[in-house]
């Protein structure tokens, strides 16, 4: 048994210092993982955010594409392939992000539905009238503006404010609170 008359302020001291230096360090590693989750998720939405509105500038890519010149009619089928493999792409990462957003947060990935539904049938229609135009071949073509995403506001504000919400630090923090 120790008694305290025997325990010099020397053998205490080491012995605090240690236990708040173990503190500080357990609180600063949950504080730095925290900032890590929190970066992930932030990337993973925007990036996700990124490829929606890749997919509505299809319809501009579709009617700025190149004309065949006389005698280079390969040219058009070029295009068609080129910006065919680019939406492919695109649509592969929609996909990919839909699943990846459906594993962190229901409520996210709710709304991340909706706003890709929602672009792909309203970018969707305005590609269909895009490949029935002819192709540019002037200057003056490059100025479209019978293109208007408004529709898609509310759902974009609907999936930003979900994200937001789910980028608070309780959420992050408490992985069962991301619901």
């Amino acid at each position: 048994m120790i008694h305290l008359a025997s325990v010099s302020l020397a053998t205490v001291l080491p012995l605090i210092a240690l236990a708040v230096t173990t503190a500080g360090g357990v609180v600063t590693w949950w504080a730095n993982g925290i900032r890590s989750e929190r970066a992930r998720l932030q990337t993973l939405y925007a990036d996700a955010y990124a490829a929606v509105v890749s997919y509505q500038e299809f319809p501009f890519m579709i009617r700025r594409r190149r004309t065949p010149l006389p005698g280079h009619e390969e040219i058009a089928n070029d295009e068609r392939i080129r910006i065919a493999d680019a939406l492919q792409a695109v649509q592969e990462k929609l996909s990919n992000y839909t699943a990846q957003i459906k594993a962190e947060s229901t409520e996210v990935s709710a709304k991340y539905d909706v706003l890709v539904h929602e672009t792909r049938l309203i970018a969707g229609s305005y590609m269909r009238e895009a490949w029935k135009a002819p192709p540019l071949d002037n200057d003056a073509g490059m100025n479209i503006s019978d293109i208007n995403y408004d529709a898609l506001k509310q759902p974009q504000t609907d999936y930003l404010d979900a994200m937001k919400d789910n980028l608070r630090f309780r959420r992050v923090a408490f992985v069962r609170l991301r619901t």
